[in-house]
């Protein structure tokens, strides 16, 4: 019971770290466009971006860690299930079934690529230099020697 509450706790956590981002987006739509709103049309004509943003943030946690814990595997394709989630929840905006699953391929596979290349780290972080030196001799051998 533990686990579920840990997954439902780190989906709120940034589900409320994607609407504050949100939140910053919908300031910036707001101070573009022209009305009469003025410092509440944050809320009121650009809120929907907020919600957006919770939502897909939400969804991607909560997806990324179900599959996870269906998959017992920390792994880059639980973070290609999560991005395909909210590829789903982004395409539901437009009500659009071919653009839900356009949303779903393209952040699915950008999510993937970001986990299975290490991130903002890389690969090579944490590695010694001989380890280092190991893959990149193994990834860049020559033709002759193949």
């Amino acid at each position: 019971m533990t686990a579920n509450k840990d997954i439902i706790a780190e989906a709120g956590k940034v589900a409320g770290i994607s609407a504050g981002l949100g939140l910053f987006v919908s300031a910036i739509q707001n101070t573009l466009q022209v009305h009469s709103e003025g410092a509440k049309g944050v809320f009121t004509r650009t809120g929907g971006t907020i919600t957006m943003f919770a939502a897909m943030g939400g969804i991607f946690s909560l997806g990324e860690s179900v599959a996870q814990a269906a998959r017992g595997e920390d792994d880059a394709i639980n973070a290609g299930i999560g991005g395909c989630a909210a590829g789903l929840v982004a395409g539901l905006r437009t009500k659009s079934i071919a653009k839900m699953c356009a949303a779903c391929a393209g952040i699915g596979a950008t999510m993937y690529a970001y986990e299975a290349s290490g991130g903002l780290k890389g690969t090579m972080a944490g590695k010694s230099r001989e380890e280092r030196r190991e893959i990149h001799t193994s990834f860049f051998k020559s033709q002759n020697n193949a």
